[in-house]
């Protein structure tokens, strides 16, 4: 028997799980907390979607969500077992392995652009963003120093160099989200609080992408290329170069703050900052080849027309400047 509830139940839960987790002060109670959030994201999903792309994602984000929970729950027996003996190291490393896992972070990160193709953009979204805060907030208490600055960084370099040769939109959002993973992981490394601000900004900037895509029914970029509407176009370009870190739109904002975070740590700046260059290329090829190429032809269709919500989100990208260029000159 197939049981549906309304979607605000599902939503209530999400939302609840998120809380349990950040809020809890025992390993028990943030377990709990994804659990929950677990449960309730994945008849999202299902009941919600209601397609075989779906069906198929829902399982394999059931299969990695629910072995690295099961990781977390046995390192926190083991954390309650012996604490203090020689070994006691050995559970931040395995609970660090475990939250990447859940994150997507590289090595672990093969599942996640296959799990998002199979979402709509609403879904996509809270994968991209509401889905990380539980395992940020705990991964920024317990962490092994050495395993999180080596995956953040396979994270940068793996999310960069992978999205190259993509077209679907949403597996560019899904190695962009491993890249910015291994800045946010990185900033966790040199023990600032500054992770959140750079966390908040990435939200928003997928959120007016995920927006913007779900809006015009954009699901791969030969779609873009059809569409006549030349503002439609800029606007999307402009949040996708803000997403890769372009100066001086408001993507370059937190990676700037990080920059000045790490500045006396050079080689892991060096990787950093390669990998923003790398991402930046691919977007914009894609941005050149998309203004260039033109088709008379409409292949496609929008949901609706372009809403002044659309362009007044956007608005907030280009409106950063103004801020960058005063932050910036107090700096000196």
């Amino acid at each position: 028997m197939n049981l549906y509830f309304p979607p605000f139940i599902y939503s209530f839960f999400l939302f609840s799980g998120t809380l349990i987790s950040i809020s809890s002060s025992s390993l028990f109670g943030m377990w709990m907390g994804l659990e929950i959030n677990l449960m309730s994201f994945i008849p999202m999903i299902i009941n919600l979607e209601n397609n075989k792309k779906s069906s198929e994602a829902a399982i394999k984000y059931f299969l990695i969500q629910a072995m690295a929970s099961a990781m977390v729950i046995f390192m926190a027996l083991y954390f309650y077992l012996f604490s203090g003996y020689v070994f006691s190291q050995t559970p931040n490393l395995l609970i660090t392995l475990a939250l990447c896992m859940k994150l997507g972070m590289a090595p672990f990160h093969f599942w996640f652009p296959e799990v998002l193709e199979g979402l709509s953009w609403v879904n996509s979204l809270l994968l991209l963003t509401w889905q990380k805060i539980s395992p940020l907030v705990i991964l920024s208490i317990f962490f092994f120093n050495k395993a999180l600055i080596t995956m953040a960084l396979i994270s940068a370099i793996v999310g960069a160099i992978s999205g190259i040769n993509q077209t679907s939109m949403r597996k560019i959002l899904a190695f962009s989200s491993i890249s910015h993973l291994g800045w946010i992981s990185s900033l966790m490394y040199f023990n600032s609080s500054l992770w959140i601000s750079y966390f908040y900004i990435y939200c928003f900037t997928s959120f007016i992408l995920c927006f913007s895509f779900w809006m015009l029914n954009l699901n791969f970029f030969s779609q873009l290329m059809l569409n006549q509407n030349i503002n439609e176009k800029f606007i999307i370009f402009i949040n996708l170069l803000s997403l890769g870190g372009l100066p001086p739109l408001l993507g370059f904002l937190p990676k700037w703050i990080s920059i000045m975070v790490m500045s006396n740590n050079f080689p892991i700046l060096i990787i950093l900052i390669s990998s923003s260059l790398i991402t930046l290329y691919f977007y914009t090829r894609l941005c050149f080849s998309t203004f260039t190429l033109y088709t008379q032809s409409m292949n496609w269709f929008s949901k609706n027309k372009t809403s002044k919500n659309f362009y007044i989100m956007s608005l907030f990208t280009l409106l950063s400047m103004f801020g960058i260029i005063p932050l910036s000159i107090f700096s000196i």
